[in-house]
């Protein structure tokens, strides 16, 4: 296990479910968490079910003033900041043909401009500190197309690459950008899945490991990368989806029985 020793970081969406597990693991390990989220009241409930050193910070992350202060109001109230963890992000499922041009602009600015500003604001004070740690929460709709995902993917498939670039533009002054791609993981923003049994059904085919993902699995990866650890992992991406893009569900050349050897 990381131990963060007083480290301070820095969650946003931090009052949703990946959000809370990424601050609960991070609390775990001893960091110092800030707490950030458009909703004020669940981030209260998040940092009161936390307890010790964490604070909230209630901002909406499509405004940039807002966003752009938030590494120094946090520096403010903890002397520094050593982690930033972009975790927010919005979401509409609907055929790109469907999508209105604000729904487009409003999923890049929570996923893709945010983190853009934040990361921005935080990396200075990380290169004078003397190392910073960046872990942006991407998707596997950021490595593959998905239908009725136009805006969320393209959002995440830029946030990837921010990934990258920060990491050759600023690793040689010790700062780490890594990105964790989920699978589908049951949070309340997906809770529509499950309704189904013809989506749960797909969920298990397509994915290697046969099930969905938990918050706290997302939360994991996210602590390596923050942690000195990962210390010589950088700009790259962790697909944390089971396996889901590896292959795809049709990958099969010669089908065969479920069980049937390799032809040994």
């Amino acid at each position: 296990m990381a131990d963060f020793d007083g480290e301070v970081a820095l969650v946003t969406g931090a009052a949703g479910a990946i959000g809370g597990a990424i601050c609960r693991a991070l609390r775990a390990s001893g960091a110092v968490v800030a707490l950030t989220d458009i909703d004020a009241r669940a981030l209260e409930r998040t940092a009161a079910e936390l307890g010790g050193e964490v604070e909230i910070f209630p901002a909406d992350l499509t405004d940039d003033a807002q966003t752009e202060a938030l590494p120094a109001r946090v520096r403010k109230r903890f002397g520094r900041l050593d982690i930033l963890v972009n975790n927010a992000g919005a979401r509409q499922i609907a055929p790109m043909l469907d999508i209105e041009p604000a729904v487009w602009r409003h999923t890049l600015e929570v996923d893709l401009v945010a983190p853009f500003v934040l990361s921005r604001a935080a990396i200075p004070g990380m290169i004078e500190q003397g190392r910073g740690k960046i872990v942006n929460i991407a998707s596997m709709a950021g490595l593959a197309a998905f239908r009725d995902r136009a805006a969320y993917s393209a959002a995440k498939a830029g946030l990837i690459m921010l990934t990258k670039v920060t990491a050759v533009e600023c690793g040689g002054r010790g700062i780490w950008c890594n990105a964790v791609a989920p699978g589908v993981v049951e949070t309340p923003m997906t809770s529509s899945f499950f309704e189904s049994d013809e989506m749960t059904a797909s969920i298990r085919a397509n994915t290697p490991m046969g099930r969905w993902c938990r918050p706290d699995e997302i939360a994991s990866p996210v602590v390596f990368l923050s942690s000195a650890a990962s210390d010589f992992v950088n700009g790259t991406v962790v697909p944390v989806d089971g396996g889901w893009t590896a292959g795809y569900v049709g990958a099969e050349l010669s089908p065969r029985p479920i069980g049937a050897d390799n032809g040994r």
